[in-house]
């Protein structure tokens, strides 16, 4: 049989004073006697006593305001991540949430500085961060955490960041990944050509690495012929694949890391190589879904995006309604999808 709660009542009663006076003692507010204050205190460690930080939390007038910075939307695993955080808000609504999505328009450093600024004039307690690698915005993020605004990141690893927890995938890992599949593709091998959203952010360097570490390892027989970044965007995802296959006729392989790849699958129908080169990409999105069935992409390597959504919101909720410390890390597993799968 569970323990009933123990209650500032029965500290009252067991401490012969109003619930007034336990609760100044409590929360310590001034106004009651040092005599009393030590007697109100040894009997609620003695019953154990828990303070109701969710009801507090429920019937609490002042919103609990967090801020989230995402990149550009035009990514459509943007807008995956984005019905998350929408589920997490409407599940925590009754808890008087005061939610800030924020997303970038560049990927730049300034850009995403000027964002954190206005958050933490707004109030913020607590930010959720898409972090752009760069000192500058490693420094604001820890000058927030040492003010006590929680601070967690997403997606990216940035080391330097002084977060409670990183919710993300091992970025390195899913570029070998890539870069096996591409062996099993290609057993004869081949050129591969690389599309990086953008080496401002850690998550497509590590894919890189891990995919240039792989595909230049033995047994392999694949050959890098160029990386080129696209910043997320569909048209120049479509101008750098056209570029590589005008440039490198026996093409037979490409990866993007990053956003885009439908601009990746119109170039290669307008090079007549859809069948030719084996393509692989990140996030399984609705446009995603279109080019497994039709043949197009290979393999996608999953994140979970709105898994990630949600978790910004429960874990910036936890720790500062809930009290509870989060794991350094939320790791996303890396998962292979193909057309079978969706």
């Amino acid at each position: 049989m569970a323990t009933p709660q123990v209650t500032i009542k029965k500290i009252a009663e067991l401490a012969g004073v109003s619930r007034g006076t336990v609760d100044k003692v409590l929360n310590d507010r001034p106004g009651v006697s040092a005599k009393t204050t030590e007697k109100v205190l040894a009997i609620a460690k003695e019953l154990n006593y828990q303070p109701n930080i969710i009801g507090k939390a429920l019937v609490s007038k002042t919103p609990l305001k967090l801020g989230i910075i995402l990149t550009p939307e035009y990514n459509p695993f943007i807008g995956e991540m984005l019905k998350g955080i929408r589920r997490a808000e409407q599940e925590f609504s009754m808890f008087n949430l005061d939610i800030s999505v924020q997303m970038l328009s560049t990927l730049e450093p300034a850009e995403q500085i000027a964002i954190l600024n206005t958050l933490r004039d707004n109030g913020v307690q607590g930010i959720a961060l898409f972090p752009i690698d760069n000192e500058q915005v490693i420094q604001r993020a820890n000058a927030f955490a040492d003010d006590g605004i929680a601070i967690i990141t997403v997606n990216s690893q940035v080391a330097g960041i002084r977060h409670l927890t990183f919710v993300g995938q091992d970025h390195k890992r899913g570029g070998r990944a890539a870069a096996g599949l591409l062996n099993k593709l290609l057993p004869a091998g081949g050129d591969v050509g690389i599309i990086v959203s953008s080496y401002n952010l850690s998550c497509h360097k590590d894919r890189l690495s891990g995919f240039e570490s792989r595909a230049n390892g033995n047994g392999s027989h694949l050959r890098i012929v160029e990386v080129q970044e696209n910043q997320d965007r569909m048209n120049k995802a479509f101008e750098i694949t056209l570029d590589y296959c005008n440039r490198y006729p026996n093409l037979a392989g490409l990866y993007i890391t990053s956003g885009g790849v439908t601009g990746c699958a119109k170039a290669l129908k307008l090079a007549k190589k859809e069948q030719q080169v084996k393509l692989i990409c990140h996030d399984v999105t609705a446009e995603v879904k279109e080019l497994l069935a039709d043949g197009i992409v290979d393999f996608v390597i999953d994140q979970k995006p709105q898994r990630q959504g949600y978790e910004l919101v429960k874990v910036l909720f936890d720790y500062l309604i809930r009290k509870q410390q989060p794991a350094l890390w939320i790791e996303i597993p890396v998962e292979l999808v193909t057309e079978d799968l969706i």
